[in-house]
């Protein structure tokens, strides 16, 4: 009886153990889309609780920012911002950070980008407008 208890108890500990889920896909937070050239994009954070993933003093287009960083938007993300002008500038998104691009093969995009970008940069997933 005592062995089987300690049995389950070890197998609980271990099924706890392989569903944890790591924060870094969990968490979300809100960015501004400062600029957006071909889903290459620079975004500021609008909460400065996650300013460790971004840079401070990044000069752009005549102004500094602070709380940037880069990032490739997926072409799926892209559809989900779909909106009445080709012009991201100014919109506010609800983001997760990824470990990794997302892999879309049949994904299709020009090679435009950003004239320049933050040092910083991040993989990110649209999960809201």
């Amino acid at each position: 009886m005592r062995t089987s208890f300690i049995a389950l108890f070890l197998i609980g500990l271990l099924q706890l153990s392989c569903t944890k889920k790591d924060d870094l896909n969990t968490i979300t937070f809100q960015v501004k889309i400062i600029k957006e050239v071909c889903n290459d994009a620079i975004v500021q954070l609008t909460d400065t609780s996650f300013k460790q993933y971004a840079e401070n003093g990044f000069a752009f287009e005549g102004q500094n920012y602070d709380h940037v960083f880069f990032t490739r938007f997926s072409c799926e993300d892209r559809t989900k911002m779909q909106t009445l002008t080709s012009d991201l500038t100014g919109l506010v998104v609800t983001v997760k950070l990824l470990k990794a691009p997302k892999e879309e093969p049949n994904c299709g995009s020009c090679r435009a980008t950003v004239s320049s970008r933050p040092a910083k940069s991040q993989f990110i997933e649209i999960v809201g407008l």
